[in-house]
């Protein structure tokens, strides 16, 4: 949570008005970076008809048919390969071995259910959210004493989003380099494969594809994740544009009934109070606006409103209208993300124990570099699935603050006219939001821990069967 202590000017796009400026922030694509992540991934429909005339529209269809056809039957092959090493060497007693594939079974089976996912059973539920957010998100807080603008949640929802892609592509690669440092022409993942794949041209070829496949199991796994996020930040964001918004209804009120500036001046007096109060937003910084511009906000043309009341139901209404734009977007979220959150807890903790179970049974004879790989997966399984379970609990906390805004106002001046209309706002905005998984449990911190707690069990298990197992000869 951020501090709304600072009063400095962002740097934004301003337009002039009599001497005044006023602030305009710019909309601006809020998913170029995980879009080009979706089409590398094949897991949203390429832009190639742009590229091609009329006639040949046709050809764009099928390029990205046989793109998507490619990486199903490489991440595929790869998937059934492992089955067919567990099934082959499920008597032999080596339960490393075992595990190891079961991990790679997990991974690649769960990046193919994310494709098929994205790509043909909710590509225009994701087409549609992307929409709903770049165009019609609110870019800044009413006119007010003060504001908030959505670039603090726009570079932060990059910032995570880029960081969290880097190291799930990072996390991958340290596997395409096994083979090279141990100069034994094994491959990045050890399965068995019905022919010589040591023989020149063979090897290259084969080698080609499990690079092709690691890299798409990090952008299968880094764009479900970082899509949720990104997403939830916005709306977070969203939420503290709202906030902002009701803390300032008066002196919007004032500004729609031309209310001179010694009465503004007045009302912000009142209002300073809670400018002390500290974590009133989750990410965005709150700006002071200058009394004499704050008239400028608003068209002068507009019809003055014959009374207070009137003057308030006008500024109402939009932070209403925001608030159910908020909710909506959070019911498209939810409704995308749901069953996949609760595939999203069983593989990740299935994951968690198997990674830790082969990384504790690791000896010495084990390369650094093989060691350092399964730490990587162990901590993305459990990045990702923090991520999942705070952004759900900052989305509760910040749904069901919006009551709070409100009465950050100086409503007492006004509380005979206004009273109704703000105890109707405050009832219907403490019913907070929560995302779940399956529509089974909530996501939150508490769910993190049980995933942590559910994996240690799972691993101590594992640890006591592979005590009895009698050690492979």
């Amino acid at each position: 949570m951020s501090s709304n202590e600072e009063k400095q000017k962002p740097d934004i796009s301003a337009t002039v008005h009599d001497g005044c400026s006023t602030c305009r922030m710019q909309r601006r694509d809020m998913f170029r970076c995980i879009r080009w992540h979706l089409w590398f991934s094949a897991m949203y429909r390429l832009p190639l008809e742009r590229y091609f005339p009329a006639r040949l529209r046709f050809l764009a269809v099928t390029l990205d048919w046989t793109y998507e056809l490619f990486l199903y039957s490489t991440l595929l092959h790869i998937d059934i390969l492992f089955i067919c090493t567990i099934y082959l060497n499920q008597d032999k007693g080596d339960l490393e071995l075992l595990v190891n594939c079961i991990i790679q079974t997990v991974i690649y089976t769960w990046a193919i259910v994310a494709k098929v996912f994205f790509k043909r059973i909710q590509p225009k539920r994701v087409k549609e959210l992307m929409r709903y957010l770049n165009e019609e998100c609110r870019t800044r807080s009413a006119a007010g004493f003060t504001y908030v603008t959505f670039k603090e949640s726009v570079d932060m929802s990059n910032m995570w989003t880029t960081v969290f892609l880097i190291c799930c592509y990072a996390g991958v690669t340290f596997w395409l380099f096994v083979p090279i440092f141990n100069q034994d022409r094994s491959l990045p993942l050890a399965c068995w494969y019905p022919i010589d794949f040591k023989v020149p041209i063979v090897y290259e070829f084969i080698y080609f594809l499990q690079t092709v496949g690691q890299l798409q199991i990090a952008a299968a796994f880094g764009c479900t994740s970082a899509f949720y996020v990104l997403i939830a930040v916005i709306f977070s964001g969203q939420f503290d544009i709202l906030n902002c918004s009701l803390k300032n209804i008066l002196a919007t009120t004032y500004i729609i009934l031309r209310k001179p500036k010694s009465e503004l001046i007045l009302l912000r007096e009142e209002q300073s109070i809670a400018d002390y109060e500290l974590n009133q937003y989750y990410i965005a910084k709150e700006y002071s606006n200058d009394c004499d511009c704050i008239p400028h906000f608003f068209d002068k043309e507009t019809p003055k409103p014959e009374n207070f009341y009137e003057g308030f139901k006008i500024a109402l209404r939009p932070c209403i209208a925001h608030h159910r734009y908020i909710l909506y977007g959070l019911k498209m979220l939810e409704d995308l993300y749901s069953n996949l959150s609760f595939l999203k807890y069983l593989e990740v903790t299935l994951l968690v124990c198997l990674v830790a179970f082969v990384w504790v049974k690791s000896t010495a004879a084990n390369s650094f570099l093989r060691l350092l790989s399964l730490s990587q997966y162990l901590l993305l399984a459990l990045w990702e699935m923090f991520m999942i379970c705070y952004m759900g609990e900052i989305i509760f906390l910040c749904s069901k603050r919006c009551d709070e805004a409100i009465q950050r106002s100086p409503w007492h001046l006004h509380s005979g006219e206004i009273k109704q209309d703000t105890l109707f706002f405050i009832l219907n905005a403490q019913r907070p939001f929560r995302l779940t998984g399956g529509k089974m449990y909530n996501l939150n911190l508490k769910m993190f821990r049980t995933i942590l707690t559910t994996s240690f069990s799972i691993l101590t298990i594992l640890q006591n069967m592979d005590l009895r197992q009698p050690q492979p000869k």
